[in-house]
Formats: structure tokens, C-alpha cells, sequence
């Protein structure tokens, strides 16, 4: 199987560890794909780059549409892999992302955020 830089890939390493992330490198001549980690069942390895064998990987659905929590850690991402081309997307992403759901928040209620519990339910006292 062959995969492109950039694309979402999970799978396990060779000492077994489950691993997500994208494809950071390309090691044709060791069979294997130079894996950024996003999450693995070993916290010690996400935010490093880690070598799998091309075998023990597939690849993950690209999504176009993210949520808040979601630009945020790819922000991050970004950021660990001095990425400013995709940071500048993510960012104008997020910040469209928050002008929309403040549009949306400010037409439901006059309600004040601050009367209003963790799940969006307006308090009553």
C-alpha cells in the first residue's frame, strides 16, 4: 500500500504500540512511513515522530469539517511542525468556525452566558 505526506494513518509499531497520526516522511528503502503522533496508547510517543513498517498501516477517513477541539490540537500540530501555510488555513478555519457559532448563540437567546450551566440550559435559581 502506498501513502501520500500528510495523510491520517493508524496502525501499530513494531514494538506493538498503537499509534494515530499523518505521514511525516516517506522511508521507502526500510519499508516504512515516518509517522507524526497524534495519539497512542503510549503517551510518551505523541508529538514525536515514530518509523512503522508500511504493513502495519491504514488509513484513516479524511474529514473536511472539524469541530472546535479539533482545530485547536491541529493548530497544534501544526504549530510542533513549524507549519505556517496549514496554520494560517486552521486558524482562519477556527475563527470562521466561532463567528458562525456566535452568530447562531446571539439569535437563540438574550440570555447572558453566565446564567447559563456548562450544558447551554439556562439556570434557574
Amino acid at each position: 500500500m502506498r501513502f501520500e505526506m500528510g495523510e491520517w494513518v493508524a496502525g501499530r509499531t513494531s514494538q506493538g504500540e498503537l499509534i494515530q497520526g499523518f505521514v511525516n516522511s516517506i522511508l521507502s528503502m526500510q519499508g516504512a512511513a515516518g509517522i507524526y503522533v497524534t495519539a497512542s496508547d503510549r503517551v510518551e510517543a505523541i508529538g514525536t515522530e515514530i518509523a512503522v513498517p508500511v504493513g502495519s498501516l491504514r488509513s484513516l477517513p479524511q474529514t473536511t469539517k472539524y469541530n472546535e477541539e479539533q482545530l485547536r490540537n491541529l493548530i497544534d500540530v501544526s504549530l510542533a511542525i513549524r507549519d505556517t501555510t496549514w496554520f494560517g488555513e486552521l486558524t482562519s478555519e477556527l475563527a470562521s468556525l466561532q463567528t458562525a457559532a456566535g452568530e447562531r448563540r446571539s439569535s437563540e437567546t438574550d440570555v447572558p452566558v453566565a446564567w447559563r450551566n456548562r450544558l447551554g440550559l439556562i439556570a434557574h435559581e
